[in-house]
């Protein structure tokens, strides 16, 4: 149950800074990003590890890697909202 917890928070964190950085006057590269999607695109990823892995070991590391990458959205707008990529 934890990497699916970890997606949801770190697609939660997405939105919210997301939200921030509009509010700012910054825009979103891709219009069409909804969080909804996200979230299901990465609990399918998930499911499809723990239905093709056999090995508790292997789906653990392999799931709980999937959920930390949907915090890379949150690390990218927290950079462009400090202003650090240029032309940001």
């Amino acid at each position: 149950m934890l990497p699916f917890f970890l997606t949801l928070g770190g697609i939660i964190a997405d939105y919210v800074s997301t939200t921030i950085g509009l509010g700012m006057g910054l825009c979103e590269i891709n219009t069409q990003y909804n969080p909804l999607w996200a979230l299901l695109v990465y609990w399918g990823a998930i499911m499809i590890l723990y239905l093709t892995c056999y090995q508790k070991k292997l789906w653990t590391v392999g799931a709980n890697a999937v959920a930390l990458t949907s915090y890379l959205g949150v690390i990218n707008n927290t950079l462009s909202i400090l202003r650090v990529f240029p032309g940001s």
